[in-house]
């Protein structure tokens, strides 16, 4: 199952005015390995495709909301941007997990 979500059945390119995707339809899929300690954050629907006893998730239910930071990628000569969102979510007392693409970054809130 998870060898589906490491390397998805390509889609057909977006048209070139199609770039502000519905981020409702996004499939989200990030893994991360650290210390022994595997997280697996995902969007709704893919979380539906595990069996409901294999993963350990939120005993409260709650979710992420994901931000698309920027409507193109960012590169490498834009800097202050992850403390541009952290900083008022952090003083507003509001968590938030931040993962860089190669080409958009998200901010999950």
């Amino acid at each position: 199952l998870c060898v589906e979500f490491f390397f998805p059945p390509r889609s057909p390119l977006r048209e070139a005015g199609a770039s502000s995707q519905d981020l409702d339809s996004i499939t989200f899929f990030a893994f991360s390995l650290i210390e022994g300690y595997i997280s697996i954050v995902m969007d709704a629907d893919t979380q539906k495709r595990f069996p409901s006893d294999l993963l350990l998730t939120s005993s409260t239910g709650e979710l992420w909301r994901m931000v698309r930071i920027g409507g193109q990628p960012l590169g490498f000569d834009e800097c202050g941007i992850v403390a541009q969102i952290a900083e008022p979510l952090a003083a507003a007392d509001i968590s938030a997990y931040y993962i860089s693409t190669f080409n958009f970054d998200h901010a999950l809130v």
